[in-house]
């Protein structure tokens, strides 16, 4: 990764149009490998990962394109707002901001070119994944009855077994350090095709 980029002080124009951009390629990308959850609850495994492995790249690419504190923070307010209006819990719209805001921290200790604190911060980031499932740890039978009604029954008995709150713990952990593999590889892409290229 290019390591001649300054930082911005704060938002302009431009910041603020990459924010956007990359907030709508983030959600549709991960909102779309969440639909992978449609066909069987174990699908939903496969889509967070799928979706963690795209979006390592793009939100890469995002933080080398903003490069201003508070970007992510932004971003993850927007997605967390999104995912409450798409029906998920409440807690989702704290806890997105939340990390997105430690990822701004990291992004920001690094200078904005440093690769690992890059990679680690969009890792952390990811943990935000937990928030619709915090229902399984608090209130579970109600969880998976509102599961019931929308999905069908035999889908929330086959989700029960399958999600218990340990197995929720290592989605998450999976999930976070197939991010880091994703933000490595995303590294890799941009220094191959973007910065060699003049574009970074």
């Amino acid at each position: 990764m290019s390591t001649d980029i300054p930082a911005k002080a704060r938002f302009d124009a431009r910041t603020l149009i990459n924010i956007g951009v990359f907030t709508a390629l983030y959600f549709v990308v991960m909102f779309g490998t969440g639909m992978l959850g449609l066909i069987a609850p174990g699908a939903q495994i496969v889509g967070f990962l799928v979706g963690s492995l795209v979006n390592g790249t793009i939100i890469m690419l995002f933080m080398v394109k903003a490069r201003a504190f508070g970007s992510m923070t932004l971003l993850g307010t927007v997605v967390g707002l999104l995912m409450v209006l798409t029906g998920h819990f409440w807690a989702t719209l704290v806890i997105t901001p939340v990390l997105g805001l430690v990822a701004d921290a990291l992004i920001a200790w690094g200078g904005y070119r440093n690769r690992w604190m890059n990679i680690f911060g969009f890792a952390l980031f990811q943990g935000w994944v937990i928030g619709p499932f915090l229902p399984i740890f608090l209130a579970p039978a109600d969880y998976f009855a509102h599961i019931g009604s929308s999905m069908g029954q035999s889908y929330a008995h086959d989700m029960q077994l399958l999600f218990s709150p340990v197995m929720v713990v290592v989605v998450m952990v999976a999930n976070m350090t197939v991010s880091i593999l994703a933000g490595w590889v995303g590294t890799r892409i941009l220094d191959k095709h973007f910065t060699r290229a003049g574009i970074l």
